[in-house]
C-alpha cells in the first residue's frame, strides 16, 4: 500500500471500501494525498465549501453541528454530534464526492490526525476509468446516504411528537 503502512485489513473496515479487492483499495489509495491536522486543529468546518472526503489513519476527531435555534447566551451554539476514532475505520466529508456544496458539520482534531484526502475530480476520474469499482463505491454511497436519510427522518417524527406533546399538554 502507498501512502500509508495500513494495510488492505484495515480500509475493509471502512463502509465504502468494505467490497473492494486489493488492487480497487489500491487503486483508490492513489488517487489521495496524505493530510496531518495537530490536535485542536478544524479539518473541515460548516457552511464552508466542500470538494474532498477524508479517511483517517489515526488519531481521534469530534463532530460537531451548529445550532440554528439559540435561546439565549447560556445555550450552546454548537452541538458536539459524535466523536469518531481512526481504528474504527472512520471517514468524512463523502458528500463531497457527489456534489460540491457546502460542509453539513464542523470536523476538530482532539489528537494529532494523519488522513488520506480524496478529492471530488479524483473520485469522478477513478470512477470514470474504473466503472466496475466506480459502481460498488457509487452503491455504497447511495447506502450510507440512505441510513442518513431514515435516521434523519425518524429524528423528526420524534422531534415532531415531542413538540406536539409540549404544546398540547
Amino acid at each position: 500500500m502507498k501512502k500509508t503502512d495500513k494495510d488492505a485489513a484495515f480500509f475493509r473496515k471502512i463502509f465504502l471500501f468494505q467490497t473492494l479487492e486489493d488492487r480497487e483499495i489500491e487503486e483508490v489509495l492513489d488517487r489521495t494525498s496524505p493530510r496531518e491536522f495537530p490536535a485542536g486543529s478544524e479539518i473541515i468546518r460548516e457552511g464552508e465549501p466542500g470538494d474532498s472526503m477524508y479517511i483517517m489513519i489515526s488519531g481521534e476527531v469530534e463532530i460537531t453541528k451548529q445550532l440554528t435555534l439559540v435561546l439565549d447566551k447560556d445555550t450552546p451554539k454548537e452541538r458536539v454530534m459524535i466523536r469518531l476514532k481512526a481504528d474504527d475505520g472512520v471517514y468524512f466529508g463523502e458528500m463531497s464526492l457527489l456534489e460540491q456544496d457546502t460542509r453539513s458539520a464542523t470536523v476538530t482534531a482532539l489528537t494529532d490526525c494523519q488522513l488520506l484526502e480524496l478529492n471530488h475530480q479524483d473520485f469522478l476520474e477513478l470512477i470514470r476509468h474504473h466503472p466496475i469499482m466506480g459502481v460498488k463505491l457509487l452503491l455504497h454511497l447511495a447506502q450510507l446516504l440512505s441510513r442518513h436519510l431514515r435516521k434523519t427522518n425518524q429524528d423528526v417524527v420524534k422531534l415532531t411528537t415531542a413538540l406536539a406533546i409540549s404544546l398540547g399538554g
